[in-house]
């Protein structure tokens, strides 16, 4: 019978999108902290359950060949990164895995396309939300912690957020400020503006004025200065009220040929090149012919909506997306970018009037899709529905549904535009197969 603390020498036989290696000690899976697939180690348990365990290294008798040394002197103590001690090469490999064992763990025996990647692993990220602690502390969590471990730069990050995280910290240690929960901070990639947003208990705080001026006038990046208030004992980050305290109640950035205002409150993805080669898969996905029209659900400021728009001669655009804010920036974003024939509507994707249509584009949270909205899909017969995903086991499992419905499934496109860490982005065509006969779609 396995014990706690019983040392073992094993070999590593894969790795998780956690990044922790698997092995099996006595027949029972075991995950260790650290491990890349290939080592061999001398490991110590430290959970010990009927049906698994996990055990951190004790001692590396014979690195993996996809071991590298991290770059990142936090890793692995920051949970940000899981995959900074393989090589990216295997990193690539190891998300089409993740992709291929969730459509299979759905029941689809589903075709997987290579990962896509601009091979870029560091400064990608145009958005960055630090936790603040109560001492001033900025950085990022401990690994299944809320313990704040501060950090100077981080890789990921676009290196002009680094040096305005830097001040603000000072700043609010400086001022013995307590009230701050967050630091928000965004980027146009294209456009190198700036948004610095604060997330506070309360919506005043001795030296705020202060410091919103100092920011401004230090960086002049920075085009929009915010606050905004939640003092709810909540692990969701931004409350419901922002507020504008310097400069414009937006940033703007270009993507794939467009013009696109983006507020506080606005979803926007944080890897831009990545972003351009995922939407322009979802526009060839999507197979609209010259004068048919096309849903966008959840459609955010509207980003892959008017991108495909403005790249397809398309009857019309409808986006649907439950944030005002995001709405708001969508249609002024319609307006930027000459595209007249599109309508955004506020509300939740579930209850959207869906209408007879060429194509629906989803791209939801990572809890995936409700019941009723595949219900609601399948019941309009919308011919195609392109399905952007974050989450892989979600998307799986309502693909299961949608075949169950009827549709049958493309090749699935993975992107990683969040490299080193275990997250992996996907795009799918779902069609009705009374069409399938006649629509070819691409594979490559």
């Amino acid at each position: 019978m396995l014990k706690k603390n019983s040392i073992y020498t094993v070999k590593i036989t894969d790795i998780n999108n956690l990044g922790y290696g698997v092995c099996r000690v006595e027949g029972i899976v075991t995950f260790v902290a650290g491990a890349v697939t290939g080592d061999e180690a001398q490991i110590k348990l430290i959970k010990v359950t009927k049906s698994y365990c996990v055990a951190r290294m004790e001692k590396l008798i014979l690195p993996s060949e996809h071991r590298i040394d991290p770059e990142c002197p936090l890793f692995p103590k920051c949970g940000g990164c899981v995959y900074r001690h393989v090589s990216y090469d295997y990193e690539k490999e190891l998300k089409r895995g993740y992709v291929e064992s969730a459509f299979r763990k759905a029941g689809i025996d589903a075709e997987i396309a290579g990962v896509t990647s601009d091979n870029k692993i560091t400064g990608y990220r145009n958005k960055v939300q630090y936790p603040v602690g109560k001492n001033g502390e900025i950085g990022y969590y401990r690994t299944k912690t809320h313990d704040i471990i501060e950090c100077e730069s981080c890789l990921l990050e676009e290196p002009v957020l680094h040096d305005i995280k830097r001040f603000i910290s000072d700043f609010i240690k400086e001022n013995t400020v307590s009230c701050l929960r967050h630091i928000y901070l965004r980027c146009g990639a294209a456009t190198g503006e700036v948004m610095v947003c604060l997330v506070s208990e309360k919506k005043d705080f001795n030296g705020l004025s202060t410091l919103c001026n100092e920011v401004c006038e230090r960086f002049d990046a920075v085009k929009c200065f915010a606050i905004n208030v939640n003092d709810k004992d909540t692990n969701v980050i931004l409350g419901e009220k922002t507020y504008i305290l310097r400069g414009r109640p937006y940033i703007e950035d270009e993507l794939m040929g467009c013009r696109f205002r983006i507020s506080p409150m606005s979803f926007y993805q944080v890897n831009h090149s990545m972003t351009g080669l995922l939407y322009s898969k979802a526009a060839e996905l999507c197979g609209l012919k010259e004068g048919e029209s096309f849903i966008d659900l959840y459609c955010g400021c509207g980003t892959i909506g008017l991108c495909i728009a403005k790249k397809t001669k398309t009857a019309e655009l409808s986006g649907v997306e439950i944030i005002p804010d995001a709405i708001e920036n969508a249609k002024i974003n319609a307006e930027l970018n000459g595209i007249e024939n599109a309508s955004f509507i506020c509300g939740d994707a579930s209850d959207a009037p869906l209408k007879k249509c060429g194509c629906v584009i989803v791209d939801p949270p990572r809890k995936g899709l409700t019941e009723k909205l595949i219900a609601e899909l399948a019941e309009a017969d919308i011919e195609r529905i392109v399905y952007v995903s974050c989450n892989p086991d979600t998307l799986a499992r309502d693909c299961a549904v949608f075949i169950e419905k009827g549709y049958q499934l493309s090749k699935v496109y993975p992107f990683d535009l969040f490299p080193r860490t275990g997250h992996v982005e996907n795009v799918v065509c779902l069609s009705r197969k009374s069409t399938q006969e006649t629509k070819q779609f691409p594979v490559n």
